[in-house]
């Protein structure tokens, strides 16, 4: 695959730096506060932080981060519903019907999701000195907090803990776009393949920020309730003498 040239000739992952330093000198559990959760119990959150004044990644987390998301399980299953959307939208249209037609979609849609983790969490990131991760707000309004969500596509943190416009999302997205007229039937190929993908690719992330942000609050409602309803349960079970 041509991803895999992209890989091996990247210059990135072999610099080492003095932010890789520092981080190291963090608790772990305080640099990856969110590494280990997952929204709804199954779509990954490991490039999402609680902490806005986190330790920046070194290019070699970053590309950590990027094979950690490329080789997760739920990678498999996103390629799957983007093929039922590209097939939906005439995207894939010239990779015919049947199995044959959707396997090869899958395979396309797999290679784009694969060379966008890369361009987006590693190369660009590391190359910009940008934080590829998603930084979740949890507090404020509703309304404020998903003005967040969608600005975060749109400005993103420096490695230096400042803020500015979020290149690496924009040219991570236009690269996998256009990395994909390489494979794609000839006659899908061209403006209408790049500008779709692109868009599509900001859709997603847009949703994943979404979810990263307001599953936590989600989560702790649902573990209230339950615990609520346990209490009620226990104490109509249990003799009022006994209490």
């Amino acid at each position: 695959m041509p991803l895999l040239a992209c890989i091996c000739a990247a210059p990135f992952y072999a610099q080492t730096t003095e932010t890789e330093s520092s981080a190291q000198l963090q608790p772990k559990a305080a640099r990856n506060a969110s590494e280990s959760t997952r929204v709804v119990g199954i779509i990954p959150a490991f490039n999402s932080s609680d902490d806005v004044k986190a330790p920046a990644l070194s290019p070699r987390q970053k590309f950590g981060l990027f094979t950690k998301t490329a080789t997760d399980p739920y990678t498999l299953i996103m390629p799957a519903i983007n093929a039922v959307i590209y097939n939906a939208a005439g995207v894939s249209s010239g990779y015919g019907s049947g199995f044959s037609g959707w396997s090869k979609r899958y395979a396309a849609s797999l290679a784009d999701t694969t060379s966008g983790n890369f361009f987006r969490l590693y190369a660009y990131p590391a190359l910009l000195h940008e934080d590829p991760r998603y930084f979740r707000t949890g507090r404020g309004s509703i309304g404020k907090r998903t003005k967040h969500v969608f600005g975060a596509v749109i400005i993103t943190r420096k490695d230096d803990l400042s803020f500015g416009f979020n290149w690496s999302k924009l040219l991570a997205s236009a690269s996998s776009s256009g990395l994909s007229n390489a494979y794609y039937p000839a006659e899908n190929r061209g403006a209408g393949l790049t500008i779709s993908h692109i868009g599509l690719s900001y859709l997603l992330e847009i949703g994943s920020n979404g979810l990263k942000e307001f599953w936590p609050d989600i989560a702790k409602w649902r573990q209230k309730k339950k615990s609520q309803k346990d209490r009620k349960n226990l104490a109509a079970t249990t003799p009022s003498g006994a209490l």
